[in-house]
């Protein structure tokens, strides 16, 4: 096969390093030459893009590029970074006025900042976000300027979906409230406890974090999969179904898990309400590792206390921290963890894969990865 060595390790590390953009980009792209190329009587199919491509440098390589940032970056990064051009500036921010400074000429932002950031800059072609999820930043000028924004989508599919797979073992087993007991010195039986194999699971929101809890379900403990997502996706063979997000009401009462993996936009918000938790089975489980603001939380409660569901798995909360005061944390069933699934050493490995990957894309004029529709928000 040509290029078979080159493509597949390439291919493999990108895997590796958690990235599926990354890994797709990197296999080589044939086009055929003519229709003549195609099978006799069969036309080219159509093809969209899932996401929008990028090119900052409007296919041309550039000779300049300023970075500002105030995050950490290890030596052996930056040293990569700065090893693909003389012409790339890297400047580390340690206070805010210092970031507003350095901001007014720089090109590019790695990492947070704020709305009077964005006024103050003046040359800014591209930022990098740090996080998956960009409703914080997605203000009006950014939205409607031309500054390419990309983010981690997928970065923290590995560690969130093993999380989320470990939310469904505790709840099934019981291994929470014998966790408890534990803390007490009791030995009490627990009633009701089952095995997760074979179940339902239906996910909210087919991106990396979903995608991942997928197949980690599917090919780790034979559950059959059921999803929805706003966009036109193709179906994984580990999924059975995948429909628009109109669907969700009928595949809430077909689950034993419901998970949700969605962005948190103006549609999503307070999407998980009571005729959703309504809809489920009484024992069933609902799973959150998105955003703590697609639930209605006093309807999830409601669902807890009363008995329409059976549990809760929570990485995420409305308001974070959540207040002592909250009636969910005794709500009935639920493991409450504090937003840091996808958070272990690993993860900054594959941050810093993407980021730079996408500086060598910038200064070669080629279009970036995890490119964010400004306007859906993801």
């Amino acid at each position: 096969m040509p290029h078979d060595s080159v493509s597949r390790r390439r291919f493999l590390q990108n895997v590796a390093a958690g990235s599926t953009s990354a890994a797709l980009a990197s296999m080589p792209v044939v086009t055929p030459a003519s229709s003549a190329d195609a099978p006799p009587g069969a036309p080219f199919p159509v093809t969209v893009e899932s996401y929008p491509l990028a090119e900052p440098g409007k296919g041309a390589a550039v000779d300049h590029l300023k970075i500002a940032t105030q995050e950490e970056i290890a030596d052996p990064y930056q040293e990569r970074i700065r090893g693909y051009s003389p012409g790339v500036q890297l400047k580390f921010c340690r206070s805010e006025s210092e970031f507003r400074r350095e901001i007014e000429d720089a090109h590019a932002i790695y990492g947070d900042f704020s709305r009077d950031d964005l006024k103050a800059a003046k040359q800014l072609r591209w930022i990098q976000y740090t996080a998956a999820g960009v409703e914080h930043i997605l203000y009006p000028e950014l939205v409607e300027s031309p500054i390419v924004l990309t983010n981690m989508q997928r970065i923290y599919a590995p560690c969130i979906s093993e999380t989320a797979v470990g939310f469904m073992l505790a709840l099934a087993h019981g291994i929470n409230r014998y966790a408890l007991q534990t803390r007490e010195h009791k030995w009490n039986r627990l009633e009701g406890l089952f095995d997760i194999s074979g179940m339902t699971v239906g996910i909210v929101g087919l991106g990396g974090i979903g995608t991942e809890i997928a197949r980690r379900a599917h090919f780790g403990f034979g559950m059959k999969i059921l999803a929805v997502d706003p966009k036109p996706l193709p179906k994984p063979d580990f999924v059975a179904e995948l429909h628009s997000v109109e669907w969700l009401p009928q595949m809430a009462g077909q689950v034993d898990l419901l998970v949700s993996s969605a962005p948190h936009t103006p549609v999503s918000e307070g999407m998980f309400n009571e005729a959703v938790f309504r809809a489920m089975k009484p024992g069933a489980f609902f799973i959150n590792m998105s955003r703590g603001k697609l639930v209605d939380t006093p309807a999830l409660v409601r669902a807890l206390k009363e008995g329409w569901i059976s549990g809760a798995g929570l990485d995420v909360a409305y308001k974070e921290p959540l207040p002592a005061d909250e009636p969910l944390w005794t709500a009935g069933n639920v493991i409450i963890t504090c937003h840091t699934s996808g958070w272990t050493p690993r993860t900054t490995e594959r941050q810093m894969a993407i980021f730079t990957e996408n500086v060598r894309r910038y200064l070669n004029g080629l279009p970036l990865l995890n490119v964010v529709d400004k306007r859906r928000g993801y």
